[in-house]
């Protein structure tokens, strides 16, 4: 996907600048110039990339984005996940971070096969034509065509030279991309793949990890398993990777976790279900042993005392990523530094 001439844009109270393409946002064109903007979902949902445009012309893909709230839309704030600039421009931001690894490109891809999951689940593979380069947990925003529907998906495979982009997506009832997904796209179909965005990627500074996923936020999950799998010092790794559904229809034993169990000192596999008991024939399935109650509780359940021994990666609803957020943060004294997961909302 080449990019067309755009506009330069200046970070205020630093020597900061870089080009934005025309089409490109100003949160997209920073992190492709190595910025390190603040950021979560990408989509106007979370509000972490709020900025004040101080000088220049900006156009706002989505006016009514959640993302704000009155009091930022009566301080003149934007997002800048939903700021075009029109001309070169000059904006004050919050503190930058420290840049993910990979700088995210636009390229396209063609879908090559689709492997059902679940009932509402698939995985989805895509191959580019240039390296898939991204640290395990980060996702991609995906342009399906039809009407150009862009969502988030977060990885479910590693980084590799071969060019392998592999998504977990779950349907959602009445959702354009996901009905586009299942229903319409076509192996040799192609979309537009812009990434690697995100910030709860895999970190190797604790050997002992647990991850947290539900619905397709597994993907994300699966990627950090097999990432951890990957790394010279596997052999000396704990990981407890916890899934969690509504109904044991919805859980499914990754495959990954055979290429990853052999290589880490440690992998325990567990599983949530927060829906009633099922009775007959179908207590009889083999996740069936799974927990009673919601995900983040299976958690501190199984890991009592030792909860603040690990770092933790999580994808899935906002509701259960804040409950395990609380969970560990505020009531287990979890330092906040050990939680990673982002926010699609």
């Amino acid at each position: 996907m080449t990019d067309r001439t755009g506009h330069e844009v200046s970070l205020h109270g630093t020597d900061v600048r870089f080009a934005c393409a025309e089409g490109d946002t100003l949160l997209r064109a920073a992190l492709r110039a190595g910025v390190g903007l603040s950021y979560e979902c990408n989509s106007g949902s979370c509000g972490s990339c709020r900025y004040e445009l101080l000088d220049g012309e900006m156009h706002d893909r989505r006016p009514d984005a959640p993302g704000l709230t009155a009091r930022d839309r009566r301080k003149q704030r934007r997002l800048a996940c939903q700021s075009e600039p029109r001309s070169a421009c000059t904006v004050r931001v919050g503190a930058t971070t420290e840049p993910a690894p990979h700088r995210p490109v636009r390229q396209w891809a063609a879908l090559r096969e689709v492997n059902p999951l679940t009932h509402d689940m698939a995985e989805f593979v895509f191959t580019t034509g240039q390296p898939a380069a991204f640290s395990p947990g980060q996702y991609a925003m995906v342009l399906l065509p039809d009407g150009g529907v862009e969502r988030a998906y977060s990885m479910s495979n590693v980084g590799n030279c071969y060019g392998e982009w592999r998504f977990v997506v779950k349907r959602t009832p009445d959702g354009r991309a996901t009905s586009l997904l299942f229903d319409k796209l076509e192996v040799g179909a192609t979309v537009g793949l812009d990434g690697p965005y995100g910030h709860a990627y895999l970190r190797r500074d604790n050997p002992k990890i647990v991850c947290v996923g539900g619905g397709s936020g597994v993907g994300a999950m699966i990627s950090i398993v097999l990432g951890a799998a990957a790394l010279p010092d596997a052999a000396d790794r704990s990981v407890h990777l916890f899934l969690g559904g509504r109904t044991a229809d919805d859980l499914f034993l990754p495959s990954a976790l055979e290429l990853a169990a052999p290589r880490l000192g440690a992998l325990h596999f567990h599983t949530a279900v927060s829906g009633a008991p099922e009775t007959g024939a179908e207590a009889c399935r083999p996740e069936s042993d799974a927990y009673r109650g919601f995900v983040h509780e299976a958690v501190i359940d199984v890991l009592g005392d030792d909860l603040t021994d690990y770092t933790y990666y999580a994808a899935g609803p906002p509701a259960m990523t804040d409950a395990l957020a609380r969970s560990l943060v505020l009531e287990g004294g979890l330092d906040a530094d050990r939680l990673h997961f982002d926010r699609f909302c």
